[in-house]
């Protein structure tokens, strides 16, 4: 599967109500080796309520850029979501969640 087939696919809880759309993925190279390089492996999914885009990094609070961007994008997104891979029960469309997931916020 594709970073590009996950993101923007709309994310519902176990009873099906709506929790939001993915607007990126944390991801963690401890995969298989290819090459001279570890496999890339989906840690997380950033759910948003709105389909804003990527944060563009802005989603870590040590990343520096511009203060109005970062401003306008942690705005954007102040709703969203931090899904653990581990939640995913099915992944869709849409992508739905085991019972009781822990999101954070």
């Amino acid at each position: 599967m594709r970073a590009s087939d996950l993101i923007g696919r709309e994310v519902v809880g176990a009873d099906g109500a709506r929790i939001g759309v993915i607007t990126d993925l944390r991801c963690i190279q401890d995969g298989p080796l290819r090459g001279t390089q570890a496999a890339l492996r989906v840690d997380s999914l950033l759910v948003s309520r709105h389909h804003t885009g990527s944060v563009l990094g802005y989603d870590r609070e040590r990343q520096r850029g511009p203060w109005v961007i970062g401003a306008l994008v942690r705005f954007l997104h102040r709703s969203m979501h931090v899904v653990p891979w581990s939640a995913v029960e099915d992944e869709g469309p849409p992508v739905r969640l085991r019972p009781g997931p822990r999101i954070t916020s």
